[in-house]
Protein backbone atom coordinates (compact mmCIF):
# COMPACT_ATOMS: atom_id res chain seq x y z
CA UNK A 1 0.00 0.00 0.00
CA UNK A 2 1.60 3.32 -1.03
CA UNK A 3 1.60 5.86 1.72
CA UNK A 4 1.98 9.17 1.61
CA UNK A 5 1.57 11.72 5.36
CA UNK A 6 0.84 15.01 5.44
CA UNK A 7 2.10 16.86 8.40
CA UNK A 8 5.82 15.92 8.74
CA UNK A 9 7.72 18.86 10.09
CA UNK A 10 11.35 19.98 9.39
CA UNK A 11 13.42 22.83 11.34
CA UNK A 12 16.34 24.54 10.34
CA UNK A 13 19.04 26.11 12.84
CA UNK A 14 18.93 29.88 10.56
CA UNK A 15 14.93 30.02 11.78
CA UNK A 16 15.61 28.70 15.59
CA UNK A 17 18.39 31.36 15.63
CA UNK A 18 16.89 34.09 14.40
CA UNK A 19 13.95 34.23 16.37
CA UNK A 20 15.91 32.83 19.58
CA UNK A 21 18.02 36.19 18.75
CA UNK A 22 14.80 38.01 18.71
CA UNK A 23 13.16 36.60 21.24
CA UNK A 24 16.20 37.83 23.75
CA UNK A 25 15.63 41.65 22.62
CA UNK A 26 11.57 41.20 24.43
CA UNK A 27 11.10 42.66 27.58
CA UNK A 28 9.44 39.79 29.94
CA UNK A 29 9.15 38.73 33.36
CA UNK A 30 12.18 36.39 33.93
CA UNK A 31 10.02 34.74 36.65
CA UNK A 32 7.06 33.85 34.40
CA UNK A 33 9.10 32.87 31.58
CA UNK A 34 11.39 30.61 33.97
CA UNK A 35 8.50 28.92 35.44
CA UNK A 36 6.59 28.35 31.95
CA UNK A 37 10.01 26.83 30.39
CA UNK A 38 10.68 24.75 33.63
CA UNK A 39 7.03 23.73 33.25
CA UNK A 40 7.38 23.27 29.40
CA UNK A 41 10.37 20.97 29.73
CA UNK A 42 9.09 18.53 32.08
CA UNK A 43 5.78 18.57 30.55
CA UNK A 44 7.01 17.86 26.95
CA UNK A 45 9.27 14.71 27.69
CA UNK A 46 6.21 12.33 25.26
CA UNK A 47 7.27 14.77 21.92
CA UNK A 48 10.94 16.14 22.56
CA UNK A 49 12.75 16.28 19.71
CA UNK A 50 16.54 16.24 18.87
CA UNK A 51 16.82 19.61 16.83
CA UNK A 52 19.23 17.45 14.64
CA UNK A 53 16.72 15.11 13.01
CA UNK A 54 14.00 18.03 12.33
CA UNK A 55 16.65 19.12 9.97
CA UNK A 56 18.10 16.03 8.48
CA UNK A 57 16.25 15.76 5.01
CA UNK A 58 18.54 13.84 2.87
CA UNK A 59 19.58 11.03 5.20
CA UNK A 60 18.02 10.20 8.75
CA UNK A 61 14.37 10.89 7.23
CA UNK A 62 14.95 9.15 4.10
CA UNK A 63 15.99 5.93 6.07
CA UNK A 64 13.57 6.37 8.66
CA UNK A 65 10.87 6.66 5.88
CA UNK A 66 12.42 3.63 4.28
CA UNK A 67 12.14 1.69 7.52
CA UNK A 68 8.73 2.60 8.63
CA UNK A 69 6.68 2.08 5.45
CA UNK A 70 6.03 6.21 4.42
CA UNK A 71 6.77 6.06 0.71
CA UNK A 72 6.12 10.53 0.52
CA UNK A 73 5.90 13.05 3.30
CA UNK A 74 4.91 16.35 2.70
CA UNK A 75 7.37 18.40 4.53
CA UNK A 76 6.30 21.67 6.04
CA UNK A 77 7.72 23.91 9.05
CA UNK A 78 6.09 22.82 11.87
CA UNK A 79 7.91 24.24 15.43
CA UNK A 80 5.13 25.85 17.03
CA UNK A 81 7.49 27.44 19.56
CA UNK A 82 9.55 29.06 17.30
CA UNK A 83 7.14 30.36 14.34
CA UNK A 84 8.38 32.39 12.00
CA UNK A 85 5.63 34.59 12.54
CA UNK A 86 6.46 35.69 15.93
CA UNK A 87 9.12 38.14 13.86
CA UNK A 88 8.69 42.04 13.13
CA UNK A 89 7.17 42.22 9.55
CA UNK A 90 9.91 42.38 7.23
CA UNK A 91 12.20 39.48 9.18
CA UNK A 92 9.20 37.21 9.00
CA UNK A 93 8.33 37.51 5.31
CA UNK A 94 12.47 37.07 4.52
CA UNK A 95 11.88 34.12 7.06
CA UNK A 96 9.59 32.53 5.50
CA UNK A 97 10.58 33.02 2.31
CA UNK A 98 13.72 31.24 3.21
CA UNK A 99 12.41 27.70 4.46
CA UNK A 100 9.96 27.89 1.69
CA UNK A 101 13.00 27.36 -0.58
CA UNK A 102 14.76 24.79 1.90
CA UNK A 103 11.58 22.98 1.70
CA UNK A 104 11.68 23.73 -2.01
CA UNK A 105 15.19 22.75 -2.77
CA UNK A 106 14.50 19.31 -0.66
CA UNK A 107 11.53 18.58 -3.18
CA UNK A 108 14.18 19.32 -5.97
CA UNK A 109 16.68 16.66 -4.64
CA UNK A 110 14.18 13.71 -3.92
CA UNK A 111 11.00 14.32 -5.83
CA UNK A 112 10.12 10.98 -5.44
CA UNK A 113 9.91 10.78 -1.58
CA UNK A 114 8.80 14.64 -0.91
CA UNK A 115 6.23 17.11 -1.34
CA UNK A 116 5.62 20.50 0.69
CA UNK A 117 3.66 22.88 2.28
CA UNK A 118 4.78 26.69 2.31
CA UNK A 119 4.86 28.78 5.82
CA UNK A 120 3.78 32.30 5.37
CA UNK A 121 3.93 35.29 7.30
CA UNK A 122 0.62 35.29 8.55
CA UNK A 123 0.16 38.47 10.76
CA UNK A 124 1.14 40.70 7.37
CA UNK A 125 -2.29 38.72 5.33
CA UNK A 126 -1.18 41.13 2.04
CA UNK A 127 2.57 39.47 2.19
CA UNK A 128 1.18 36.17 3.26
CA UNK A 129 -0.61 36.17 -0.13
CA UNK A 130 2.34 36.82 -2.05
CA UNK A 131 4.66 34.39 -0.89
CA UNK A 132 1.97 31.64 -0.91
CA UNK A 133 1.32 32.38 -4.86
CA UNK A 134 5.45 32.53 -4.93
CA UNK A 135 5.37 29.43 -3.17
CA UNK A 136 2.73 27.25 -5.10
CA UNK A 137 3.72 28.82 -8.57
CA UNK A 138 7.29 29.50 -9.00
CA UNK A 139 8.42 26.74 -6.08
CA UNK A 140 5.62 24.22 -6.89
CA UNK A 141 4.78 23.76 -3.32
CA UNK A 142 1.45 22.18 -2.69
CA UNK A 143 0.08 24.65 -0.29
CA UNK A 144 0.53 26.26 3.19
CA UNK A 145 0.23 25.40 6.60
CA UNK A 146 -0.15 27.61 9.23
CA UNK A 147 0.79 27.88 12.76
CA UNK A 148 -2.70 29.16 14.49
CA UNK A 149 -3.01 32.93 15.64
CA UNK A 150 -1.25 35.85 14.23
CA UNK A 151 1.24 37.58 16.78
CA UNK A 152 -1.38 39.72 17.90
CA UNK A 153 -2.91 36.34 18.84
CA UNK A 154 -5.72 37.42 16.14
CA UNK A 155 -7.93 34.31 14.97
CA UNK A 156 -8.32 34.21 11.33
CA UNK A 157 -11.48 34.84 10.61
CA UNK A 158 -10.60 38.59 11.16
CA UNK A 159 -11.07 40.10 8.15
CA UNK A 160 -7.72 41.64 7.23
CA UNK A 161 -6.71 37.98 6.63
CA UNK A 162 -8.84 37.43 3.86
CA UNK A 163 -6.36 37.70 0.72
CA UNK A 164 -4.79 34.74 2.18
CA UNK A 165 -7.85 32.23 1.82
CA UNK A 166 -8.71 34.26 -1.06
CA UNK A 167 -5.36 33.30 -2.64
CA UNK A 168 -5.64 29.58 -1.51
CA UNK A 169 -8.70 29.45 -3.27
CA UNK A 170 -7.22 31.15 -6.43
CA UNK A 171 -4.49 28.33 -6.82
CA UNK A 172 -6.84 25.81 -5.81
CA UNK A 173 -4.28 24.66 -2.72
CA UNK A 174 -5.23 23.71 0.66
CA UNK A 175 -4.35 24.97 3.72
CA UNK A 176 -3.53 23.21 6.99
CA UNK A 177 -4.36 24.78 10.17
CA UNK A 178 -2.06 23.47 13.02
CA UNK A 179 -1.75 24.48 16.63
CA UNK A 180 0.15 26.85 18.09
CA UNK A 181 1.81 28.00 21.67
CA UNK A 182 -0.94 29.47 23.41
CA UNK A 183 -0.93 33.16 24.66
CA UNK A 184 0.45 33.97 28.12
CA UNK A 185 -2.88 35.43 29.40
CA UNK A 186 -4.71 31.75 28.44
CA UNK A 187 -2.30 30.28 30.01
CA UNK A 188 -2.35 31.94 33.11
CA UNK A 189 -5.87 31.76 33.12
CA UNK A 190 -6.45 28.18 32.11
CA UNK A 191 -3.39 26.00 32.48
CA UNK A 192 -1.92 27.68 35.98
CA UNK A 193 -1.28 25.75 39.73
CA UNK A 194 -1.35 22.40 38.42
CA UNK A 195 0.77 19.97 40.33
CA UNK A 196 3.36 18.69 39.11
CA UNK A 197 4.30 21.92 37.04
CA UNK A 198 4.70 19.50 33.85
CA UNK A 199 0.99 19.39 33.68
CA UNK A 200 0.82 23.50 33.32
CA UNK A 201 2.63 23.44 29.95
CA UNK A 202 1.31 19.69 28.46
CA UNK A 203 -2.18 20.94 28.90
CA UNK A 204 -1.76 24.06 27.70
CA UNK A 205 -0.24 22.44 24.43
CA UNK A 206 -0.17 18.92 23.09
CA UNK A 207 -2.39 17.63 25.94
CA UNK A 208 -5.10 19.72 25.44
CA UNK A 209 -4.81 23.25 24.78
CA UNK A 210 -3.53 24.05 21.44
CA UNK A 211 -6.56 21.36 20.07
CA UNK A 212 -9.60 23.33 21.67
CA UNK A 213 -7.81 26.53 19.85
CA UNK A 214 -7.23 25.03 16.46
CA UNK A 215 -10.65 22.89 16.49
CA UNK A 216 -12.30 27.11 17.25
CA UNK A 217 -10.04 28.24 14.64
CA UNK A 218 -12.07 26.21 11.74
CA UNK A 219 -15.18 26.42 13.42
CA UNK A 220 -14.71 30.07 13.54
CA UNK A 221 -13.55 30.26 10.12
CA UNK A 222 -16.73 28.70 9.13
CA UNK A 223 -18.85 30.82 11.40
CA UNK A 224 -17.30 33.70 9.41
CA UNK A 225 -19.42 32.52 6.20
CA UNK A 226 -15.88 31.60 4.58
CA UNK A 227 -16.94 28.93 2.50
CA UNK A 228 -20.06 30.95 1.39
CA UNK A 229 -17.90 33.46 -0.06
CA UNK A 230 -14.92 31.02 -1.33
CA UNK A 231 -16.65 27.42 -1.70
CA UNK A 232 -13.66 25.86 -3.41
CA UNK A 233 -11.42 26.99 -0.82
CA UNK A 234 -10.11 22.88 1.21
CA UNK A 235 -8.69 23.54 4.66
CA UNK A 236 -6.75 20.08 6.47
CA UNK A 237 -7.22 19.48 9.78
CA UNK A 238 -5.01 17.65 12.25
CA UNK A 239 -5.18 15.24 15.38
CA UNK A 240 -8.32 13.71 14.02
CA UNK A 241 -10.19 17.33 13.71
CA UNK A 242 -9.30 19.18 16.98
CA UNK A 243 -12.22 17.57 18.64
CA UNK A 244 -14.91 19.30 15.87
CA UNK A 245 -15.65 16.51 14.57
CA UNK A 246 -17.76 15.19 18.27
CA UNK A 247 -19.44 18.22 17.74
CA UNK A 248 -20.57 18.58 14.73
CA UNK A 249 -24.28 17.75 15.27
CA UNK A 250 -23.89 19.65 18.52
CA UNK A 251 -22.71 22.76 16.82
CA UNK A 252 -25.56 22.43 13.94
CA UNK A 253 -28.14 22.32 16.50
CA UNK A 254 -26.68 25.12 18.65
CA UNK A 255 -26.03 27.65 15.77
CA UNK A 256 -28.87 26.91 13.21
CA UNK A 257 -31.38 29.19 14.87
CA UNK A 258 -29.60 31.71 16.07
CA UNK A 259 -30.96 35.29 15.00
CA UNK A 260 -29.26 36.40 12.23
CA UNK A 261 -27.20 33.50 11.27
CA UNK A 262 -26.19 34.39 7.81
CA UNK A 263 -24.82 31.06 6.97
CA UNK A 264 -26.55 29.17 3.59
CA UNK A 265 -26.23 25.68 5.38
CA UNK A 266 -25.63 24.62 8.61
CA UNK A 267 -21.85 23.65 10.31
CA UNK A 268 -21.52 20.45 9.44
CA UNK A 269 -22.09 21.11 5.59
CA UNK A 270 -19.10 22.80 5.46
CA UNK A 271 -16.93 20.90 7.64
CA UNK A 272 -17.91 17.97 5.38
CA UNK A 273 -17.54 19.19 1.99
CA UNK A 274 -14.47 22.22 2.75
CA UNK A 275 -12.37 19.91 5.56
CA UNK A 276 -10.15 17.16 5.26
CA UNK A 277 -9.12 15.25 8.80
CA UNK A 278 -5.51 13.69 9.65
CA UNK A 279 -4.59 11.46 12.62
CA UNK A 280 -1.10 13.62 13.15
CA UNK A 281 -0.11 10.24 14.42
CA UNK A 282 -2.91 10.50 17.13
CA UNK A 283 -3.15 6.16 16.26
CA UNK A 284 -6.36 5.65 17.98
CA UNK A 285 -9.53 3.60 16.91
CA UNK A 286 -12.16 5.28 18.62
CA UNK A 287 -11.47 8.16 17.18
CA UNK A 288 -10.88 7.39 13.79
CA UNK A 289 -13.93 5.01 13.68
CA UNK A 290 -15.64 8.55 14.72
CA UNK A 291 -14.31 10.84 12.03
CA UNK A 292 -14.64 8.03 9.62
CA UNK A 293 -18.39 7.54 10.64
CA UNK A 294 -18.66 11.37 10.42
CA UNK A 295 -16.70 12.79 7.69
CA UNK A 296 -16.18 9.54 5.33
CA UNK A 297 -13.21 8.00 4.03
CA UNK A 298 -13.09 10.20 1.11
CA UNK A 299 -12.13 13.90 3.68
CA UNK A 300 -9.76 11.67 5.82
CA UNK A 301 -5.78 12.07 4.84
CA UNK A 302 -2.61 10.07 6.40
CA UNK A 303 -0.12 11.96 8.73
CA UNK A 304 2.55 10.72 11.47
CA UNK A 305 3.12 14.18 12.48
CA UNK A 306 7.22 13.16 12.41
CA UNK A 307 9.55 13.20 14.18
CA UNK A 308 7.02 13.91 17.02
CA UNK A 309 5.50 10.78 16.37
CA UNK A 310 7.89 8.17 14.80
CA UNK A 311 6.94 3.97 14.31
CA UNK A 312 5.51 2.20 11.61
CA UNK A 313 3.25 5.03 10.00
CA UNK A 314 1.17 1.97 7.63
CA UNK A 315 0.66 -0.72 10.70
CA UNK A 316 -2.02 1.04 12.02
CA UNK A 317 -4.24 1.70 8.71
CA UNK A 318 -3.21 -1.89 7.47
CA UNK A 319 -4.79 -3.11 10.79
CA UNK A 320 -8.31 -0.96 10.72
CA UNK A 321 -11.49 -2.82 10.08
CA UNK A 322 -12.21 -0.79 6.98
CA UNK A 323 -12.21 -1.74 3.39
CA UNK A 324 -8.93 -2.08 1.48
CA UNK A 325 -10.37 0.31 -0.85
CA UNK A 326 -11.15 3.07 2.02
CA UNK A 327 -7.43 2.38 2.88
CA UNK A 328 -6.20 3.24 -0.25
CA UNK A 329 -8.11 6.21 -0.84
CA UNK A 330 -7.19 7.28 3.20
CA UNK A 331 -3.36 6.35 2.32
CA UNK A 332 -2.98 8.11 -0.65
CA UNK A 333 -5.77 8.73 -2.88
CA UNK A 334 -7.17 11.47 -1.18
CA UNK A 335 -4.13 13.11 -0.89
CA UNK A 336 -3.40 13.02 -4.36
CA UNK A 337 -6.92 13.91 -5.66
CA UNK A 338 -6.39 17.36 -3.46
CA UNK A 339 -3.05 18.05 -4.58
CA UNK A 340 -3.77 16.92 -8.13
CA UNK A 341 -0.60 14.56 -8.12
CA UNK A 342 -2.25 12.62 -10.87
Amino acid sequence: MKLITAEEHISTDYAHQAISDYLKTLPNDPKEMQAFGKSFAEGLVAYAVDPEVMSNIDEKRLNYMDANGIDMQILSYGDASTNPDMLPAEQAIALSQKINETIADAVKRHPDRYLGFATLPVSEPAAAAKELKRAVEKLGLKGALILGTDRDNQFLDTPKFMPIFEMAAQLDVPLYIHPSMPSKTIRDNYYSNMNPIGFNAIMSTPGWGWHMEAGLHVTRLILSGLFDKLPNLKLISGHWGEFVPYFLERLDEATTPVVGNPLKHPVSYYYKKNVYVTPSGMFTWPQMQLVLTEMGADHVLWAQDYPYVTGNAADFLSGTPISDEDKEKIAHGNIEKLLKLK
